[in-house]
């Protein structure tokens, strides 16, 4: 499936809601409206192809990627958004894979180890990425403008991945590649884990996921799954998708609320740090995760 037609699958997302359950449904049309403002994210996200399966090529989808394709990046913050790597990145080609600006040699890679999405798309997760933004980036012109994009694309494409969770595939029955065991210095053995946003993109992009399994396994490496968690009933998990899914709408709104205006960026003017009160954090709103 090209990029076309994934963002085509991902605007049908609310149109399926119609054939869940209401709480299923509800939890997808409130993330829909709070979440409006974010969907730019989630075109840039349809207009990445995905990579070969296996990899033939290098292939890296991050935070910084998908900024660069907002319509109205300013200029001059474009030499920042490499820095958001360790943020929230996918690498995968024949020669290299990783997750979050750390790179790893195919040759060095002892197996690749799946965890189960449900456990990994956590709030407090994202929540710990988003605070992380700010610690990223210097204080440089267009510093803000980039932190609330950062901001967007983490919160909407967690959301994105929760929606699947809801209209497309249970969560608890989806695995992703997420954990890469490789050998470190003195031959030592490091466990190299995908953060929230490669995570969410492992669920959202699914030919990502593959990708990075068949082409370990054509390596030789062995993908070890995830050991299976205690099942939770029905009533259980869609009460904590739902929260997921609203609080990661509530804290999209807050993100999208603290923006700032492009041309102001481009002037040139210092952007102030976002004062205490609209900052990304807030333990009332930790829950679910």
């Amino acid at each position: 499936m090209r990029g076309g037609e994934r963002a085509g699958g991902l605007g049908r997302l609310i149109g399926a809601a119609a054939g869940l359950g209401e709480a299923g449904r509800q939890a997808v049309l409130r993330g829909g409206r709070a979440a409006a403002g974010g969907r730019w994210a989630l075109t840039a996200l349809g207009s990445v192809a995905p990579p070969p399966v296996p990899a033939t090529e290098p292939w890296k989808l991050s935070v910084g990627t998908l900024i660069g394709r907002h319509p109205r990046t300013p200029a001059v913050v474009h030499k920042l958004l490499g820095l958001l790597d360790g943020l929230g990145a996918v690498h995968l080609g024949p020669a290299e894979v990783g997750f979050d600006g750390e790179v790893v040699a195919w040759d060095k890679v002892v197996e690749i180890r799946t965890r189960n999405a449900f456990e990994v798309l956590t709030t407090t997760a994202l929540e710990q990425e988003v605070d992380r933004v700010r610690e990223l980036l210097p204080p440089v012109p267009g510093r803000k403008w980039v932190v609330t994009k950062a901001g967007e694309v983490l919160a909407t494409v967690v959301l994105a991945a929760l929606e699947r969770g809801s209209v497309d595939q249970r969560l608890d029955e989806l695995t992703v590649p997420a954990r890469i065991v490789h050998r470190g210095l003195l031959g030592r053995p490091r466990v190299l884990e995908a953060g929230a946003f490669a995570a969410a993109t492992l669920v959202v992009t699914a030919e990502a996921g593959e990708s990075l399994v068949a082409t370990a396994r054509k390596r030789g490496i062995p993908v070890r799954p995830a050991e299976p968690g205690a099942e939770p009933d029905r009533a259980a998990r869609v009460a904590t998708l739902r929260e997921r899914t609203d609080t990661v709408a509530r804290l999209l709104h807050r993100i999208e609320q603290s923006g700032t205006d492009p041309a102001e960026v481009e002037a040139g003017a210092p952007q102030p740090p976002l004062p205490a009160e609209t900052g990304f954090h807030n333990g009332q709103e930790h829950q679910g995760g």
